[in-house]
């Protein structure tokens, strides 16, 4: 972009140079013309005086003529004067080239030609990684927004580099405006990048950024589930049991469900905490797997999978989740939880009829889509992971 910028300045100033040096020549030609005039003119008078055309008289008279004529254009611009219009002439000439460089490095400072240089190799698809980033870094203390230093963040997230993310995080939190609606989502992911960077132990600063989001949100799924290994740091399986299965309580994922349920069975075995101890969150489940042929069907943004638990001869399902087509890799878990009615859950059924529907994300009735996978009669609460085809 640089060797772009001077050879552009380099063609402008060599046109405007080009261009006066026309004018100078110009007038140079034009005192060459003047001058051949009156050299003709003299061998003329000369001429028609040998063949008799003009008297003495009449020749002196016209030599002198021609040689005032002669000195009043030698004469016409003094010495002064045209020391004057060339000066003229090559200040125009420097305002020009600096107006064009002053114009190229404004444009350089000011950081439009490293933005346009990024999105057009951005709609290229030739940038690199370390491009990416590198420009990330440069917006954030270019610009120094609240939304620049958080793109910076994510990328050192993914990158692995999480003590540079929080960093980052810590930079657009202070720039992000007190009542922001995205105060509390920042605060998650910079709670997550501190926990990573102390390699997945607690530390005094994971607690204060935990108090800060409780404060918002006392019952922020992942914010409890951190909560949950700073208990098990210090020894409190209890409490860790408590933390975890709050999290549980208001996370769907069924993912990240499995694995807190994993972390609350370990906690319970270290801390011999007892099911009439303290009672179980989940007591019924069903894990489902979906399987299909990946040329079926080309997933649309718009599309979300409804997979629910449903006793025969009823309409309103004792179980549902909502699943993502980029989620179901992993099995999907109905627990006693997901009851859309409070009355009726899994743990008050014995078998039910799987039912998985593919409906658009917009929809809030979820009555609405199509049935796409069905498995009648499953027992629930077994420890299996019940396998449905879906028929796209």
């Amino acid at each position: 972009m640089m060797l772009a910028s001077l050879l552009i300045i380099t063609l402008l100033i060599s046109c405007f140079g080009y261009f006066f040096w026309y004018l100078g020549r110009q007038q140079t030609l034009d005192d060459q013309t003047h001058e051949a005039f009156f050299d003709l003119r003299q061998t003329e008078i000369a001429d028609e005086t040998q063949l008799g055309q003009l008297s003495d008289e009449e020749s002196q008279q016209l030599t002198a003529d021609l040689a005032f004529e002669k000195k009043v254009s030698q004469t016409k611009v003094s010495f002064s004067s045209a020391v004057q219009g060339r000066f003229a002439e090559w200040c125009v000439l420097l305002f020009f080239t600096l107006a064009v460089v002053g114009s190229v490095s404004l444009y350089q400072d000011l950081g439009y030609a490293k933005d346009v240089q990024f999105h057009q190799a951005m709609g290229a698809e030739t940038l690199s990684p370390a491009q990416v980033s590198a420009f990330l870094q440069y917006r954030s203390r270019r610009y120094d927004r609240a939304e620049d230093w958080y793109y910076e963040a994510v990328d050192e997230v993914q990158a692995g580099q999480y003590s540079k993310a929080v960093l980052a995080f810590e930079k657009a939190l202070e720039r992000l405006p007190a009542d922001s609606q995205d105060r509390l989502n920042l605060l998650v992911e910079y709670a997550q990048a501190i926990f990573y960077a102390n390699q997945n132990q607690s530390s005094e600063a994971l607690e204060k950024a935990l108090q800060r989001i409780f404060a918002i949100a006392p019952n922020q799924p992942n914010a409890l589930g951190l909560k949950g290994v700073i208990e098990f740091d210090q020894a409190n399986y209890l409490g860790a049991v408590l933390a975890w299965q709050e999290a549980i309580r208001y996370n769907p994922n069924s993912a990240e469900r499995m694995a807190l349920l994993a972390a609350i069975r370990k906690a319970r075995q270290l801390g011999k905490i007892s099911y009439q101890t303290l009672a179980p969150i989940i007591t019924d489940q069903i894990a489902v797997q979906l399987t299909w042929q990946a040329t079926d069907r080309q997933w649309q943004p718009n599309d979300v999978l409804l997979v629910y638990a449903q006793v025969s001869g009823q309409k309103m399902p004792v179980a549902i989740q909502r699943v993502l087509p980029q989620d179901l890799a992993s099995p999907i878990l109905l627990t006693n939880l997901d009851a859309l009615m409070p009355t009726v859950n899994l743990a008050e059924v014995e078998q039910v009829d799987l039912v998985v529907k593919l409906a658009n994300l917009q929809d809030a009735d979820l009555t609405k889509g199509q049935i796409i996978g069905i498995k009648r009669d499953v027992v629930t609460n077994r420890k299996e992971i019940f396998t449905i085809k879906l028929a796209l």
